[in-house]
């Protein structure tokens, strides 16, 4: 397990200090933290080794064939929370998190988790290099990630055949972020959409089951 400078990954103790909690209680639980203490330390903090109810989590989760979804749980002006679902063998671009905080929680599965440094800052433009900067080929259940720092540049993946739900805090709520293309070597915004709402399905959206 490697992390870089702008990054930490905590393992859990090999669960032993696992907490299931449902929903809307990590809901209140964020929204208990005074604004401006909502920063690493304290997230960090409340989320290592919790895991959700997967009865209260399953109204969140919907899945799409070949691609990852983003599925919002609750938003307001400090921070929202998602759940995302990961089919087999599906990964997110290259992004950063528009300097804001973001933290990830591994929450069924396994994913794969891969930093990288610029070397010519965030851009948006052309001939943005980016370099390897540490990251974990396979962040099991209950893994923690945070990104922070203008090099909170990652993808997440899931390489593995089975699907995989991420949560993920992210400090303050943004709409756009920088996607990275590191072989033509450019970084161009990219809007952020939500497959559901609620739980609610956005649009004709179409659900994956198996």
């Amino acid at each position: 397990m490697i992390a870089g400078p702008q990054a930490r990954i905590v393992a859990p103790d090999c669960y032993t200090g696992r907490m299931e909690l449902p929903v809307d209680r990590i809901v209140e639980t964020l929204r208990g933290v005074p604004p401006p203490a909502f920063g690493p330390e304290e997230i960090c903090a409340r989320l290592k080794g919790v895991l959700l109810d997967p009865r209260t989590l399953a109204p969140y989760l919907h899945f799409a064939n070949k691609r990852y979804t983003r599925n919002l749980i609750y938003r307001d002006e400090i921070f929202e929370l998602l759940a995302l679902c990961w089919e087999p063998h599906t990964e997110s671009p290259i992004h950063n998190h528009s300097g804001q905080l973001c933290w990830l929680s591994v929450q069924r599965g396994a994913l794969r988790l891969d930093n990288y440094r610029s070397l010519d800052g965030p851009g948006p433009g052309d001939g943005i290099r980016l370099v390897p900067n540490g990251g974990i080929e396979r962040a099991g259940l209950g893994v923690l990630d945070l990104q922070q720092g203008e090099n909170g540049i990652h993808r997440v993946s899931n390489p593995f055949d089975e699907r995989a739900v991420s949560l993920h805090v992210y400090s303050r709520p943004f709409d756009i972020c920088l996607a990275y293309d590191p072989v033509a070597k450019t970084s161009r915004e990219m809007r952020l959409v939500y497959h559901s709402v609620g739980g609610k399905l956005v649009g004709r959206r179409v659900e994956h089951r198996q």
